[in-house]
């Protein structure tokens, strides 16, 4: 092969401007599915946001380079696609229990000090990789863990029998969170008693509620929110 070949090949200007093309409509689809899902997606921060990103760079990649397919059909392709992450995305904020089955469910590992053990074989977690972790978050004593969980994302969530630093979510987007609630040893009647004393006596109408020893922090749907010092 001499040099020319090797660099031009068989170089069709058609040919690329169609690709450019195609590249510009890819460009554009990519930001329009950005912003509908959401810029957290970058981050893959689920099992389905990687997932998502995989089908997505495939799904550019390959009809990019394939001239038998039409701009009209890769837009209609891309289209079709953003449509249905769309439609994921928002119903699984909607729905609990189908975020749970499609992104996987908070696994509980320790709890109250105690191993879950049917937790480590839900989560396929061996000790040599949760103790691993455990050294990644400052904790070289497995025996000092109170709680701990594997979160929707893969990661673990740890803290000591020593939780005043702690703060966690015990009510997100109206619903309440049974593995924290459980993990700091309170019960959904004392939470429910606690919102009331904040004036809220319907946990659907708070958009998160956020737990400390020292601190109980309220945003209501309505955006206002309160803070609550403990005594």
């Amino acid at each position: 092969m001499d040099l020319k070949n090797a660099v031009i090949g068989n170089f069709n200007i058609f040919d690329n401007i169609f690709i450019s093309i195609k590249l510009v409509v890819a460009f554009i689809a990519v930001l329009i599915y950005i912003k509908l899902v959401g810029r957290t997606i970058l981050n893959q921060v689920s099992g389905i946001d990687l997932i998502q990103n995989i089908v997505l760079g495939g799904l550019v990649g390959g009809i990019i380079y394939n001239p038998k397919i039409s701009i009209m059909e890769f837009a209609l392709v891309l289209f079709i696609w953003t449509l249905i992450v769309y439609l994921i995305a928002i119903l699984t904020k909607k729905f609990s229990r189908l975020r749970g089955l499609v992104e996987g469910p908070i696994i509980p590992l320790i709890l109250k000090g105690k191993f879950n053990i049917e937790g480590f074989k839900k989560a396929k977690i061996d000790i040599m990789t949760y103790a691993s972790v455990l050294k990644n978050n400052g904790i070289y004593d497995i025996s000092k863990v109170y709680f701990a969980q594997m979160e929707q994302d893969g990661s673990i969530t740890a803290f000591t029998d020593d939780y005043d630093k702690y703060a966690v979510l015990l009510v997100i987007d109206g619903k309440i969170n049974h593995v924290y609630l459980e993990g700091i040893d309170k019960t959904e009647d004392w939470l429910k008693n606690e919102l009331r004393k904040e004036g809220y006596n319907d946990v659907s109408e708070i958009f998160l509620a956020q737990w400390s020893p020292h601190k109980f922090f309220i945003v209501p749907k309505s955006q206002d929110y309160k803070l609550k010092i403990n005594d």
